[in-house]
């Protein structure tokens, strides 16, 4: 992306120091920003979960693009590998067949944990 003048980063609503903890244990190295001063605006009543494009010109920024928890899985190929195979996610709000595995529900915060710590 950086080849095209394109720059990923995050955006966290703590404390940095608290959240570039967490980023440096999944051992990620992009830019990293905390908008605790600022996620009122930057939110704008929207979801907790945003995936937002931004360009800046000189001094300026414009949001281009926004969209929130579906949209958003496009950076999670996860999702994508789980609904090809046969028991899918295995969500709560799945349709599945009387005795199908949903044993997870997406609004649990363990979702995504692996022995009480974040998974990659």
């Amino acid at each position: 992306m950086h080849s095209r003048d394109i720059t990923y980063a995050t955006f966290c609503q703590g404390p940095y120091e608290e959240s570039v903890r967490y980023r440096d244990f999944m051992g990620w190295d992009m830019p990293w920003y905390s908008v605790r001063d600022c996620a009122g605006e930057l939110l704008a009543g929207r979801p907790f979960f945003l995936l937002a494009c931004y360009l800046r010109d000189g001094d300026r920024v414009f949001e281009t693009y926004w969209t929130t928890i579906r949209g958003f899985e496009a950076f999670s190929p996860s999702h994508g590998l789980m609904d090809m195979t046969v028991y899918g996610r295995q969500e709560t709000w799945e349709d599945s067949p009387t005795g199908w595995p949903q044993r997870w529900n997406a609004r649990d915060p363990g979702v995504w944990r692996t022995d009480g710590r974040p998974t990659a």
